[in-house]
């Protein structure tokens, strides 16, 4: 299947995915467009274009791509972030703990004064 153009039919639901073979930009195209003519426009995740009940038609834009790229850019923020007070934490310890342990303790006899 090439082409399949379902606008003007008044089909009403979910029209399932489709595959079809030299995916243009008008290949598969339905009344899932707003403003339609029932309560509820005409639900079609693989249409390349939708049409309105004015006989307008726009071509779809992909909207996985945008969610997709969105969840991988704030999880590698989130892991950044994580990472990064992570290791600011163990420098902060560090540094600390070092600075703590440079200064002679008077329990040892060779620090002792006598």
């Amino acid at each position: 299947l090439q082409i399949l153009h379902l606008h003007g039919n008044r089909l009403q639901g979910t029209v399932p995915r489709l595959s079809s073979k030299g995916h243009t930009k008008s290949s598969f195209i339905t009344d899932c467009g707003s403003p339609s003519v029932f309560d509820v426009p005409l639900d079609c995740p693989s249409c390349t274009m939708c049409c309105n009940s004015r006989q307008e038609c726009d071509i779809t834009k992909s909207k996985t791509d945008f969610g997709m790229w969105s969840s991988v850019l704030t999880g590698s923020a989130v892991a950044t972030l994580l990472l990064a007070s992570t290791t600011l934490t163990k420098a902060i310890c560090s540094f600390i703990c070092s600075f703590n342990q440079s200064t002679p303790s008077t329990d040892n006899e060779h620090y002792t004064i006598g």
